[in-house]
Order: structure tokens, then C-alpha cells, then sequence
């Protein structure tokens, strides 16, 4: 073996390249562990705002359902409904009984 191939071998199991190395390899896991945290942030905030866009939409919707069932629940609907489909109207004076 050739006096420079031996050298180069015994410098790179050496206790200095060693060290370095694995210093290099933490390095490059702790970046790639950086920009991975960095996307899974953005992926999420990205889903906050998208769950936010339909709560609100949810919300608005529940407001339009509370008006509407306060349209169809209106005293003066139904007195009129109870008018024209039931064909009811109110007892004459005559007609009232009293109970005691």
C-alpha cells in the first residue's frame, strides 16, 4: 500500500476528523430538521386560516337560519296562516264560555 494511502487513512479514523464529521452530519440533520418544522408550520397555519374562513362561513349561515326561523315563527304569520288554510277566526262574544 502506498505510504500516501496510509496516511490519508490513518488522518480520517483519527479522533479529529471523527469529531468533525459528526459535527458536519448534526449540522445538516438539524437544518433538515429546521426547514422540515418550518413547512409543517406553514402547512398548518395555511389549515387555521382555511377552518377560521369556514367557521365563519358557518357562523354566517346559523345567523341566516336564526332570522329566517324568527320570519316563519311571527305571531302575524301565523295569525294569517291560521286565517286562510285553517279558516279559523275568533270566537264572537256570544260564543265565549267562561269557566269558574
Amino acid at each position: 500500500m502506498p505510504v500516501i494511502l496510509q496516511q490519508l487513512i490513518r488522518w480520517f479514523f483519527s479522533p479529529r476528523p471523527i469529531a468533525g464529521s459528526l459535527l458536519c452530519g448534526l449540522l445538516v440533520l438539524s437544518s433538515l430538521g429546521v426547514a422540515y418544522s418550518s413547512h409543517q408550520t406553514r402547512n398548518m397555519y395555511r389549515d387555521l386560516q382555511q377552518l377560521e374562513k369556514d367557521h365563519d362561513d358557518l357562523e354566517h349561515e346559523y345567523e341566516k337560519l336564526l332570522l329566517e326561523h324568527s320570519v316563519w315563527a311571527d305571531y302575524t304569520r301565523l295569525n294569517e296562516l291560521a286565517r286562510e288554510k285553517l279558516q279559523m277566526t275568533a270566537p264572537e262574544i256570544g260564543e265565549m264560555v267562561v269557566l269558574r
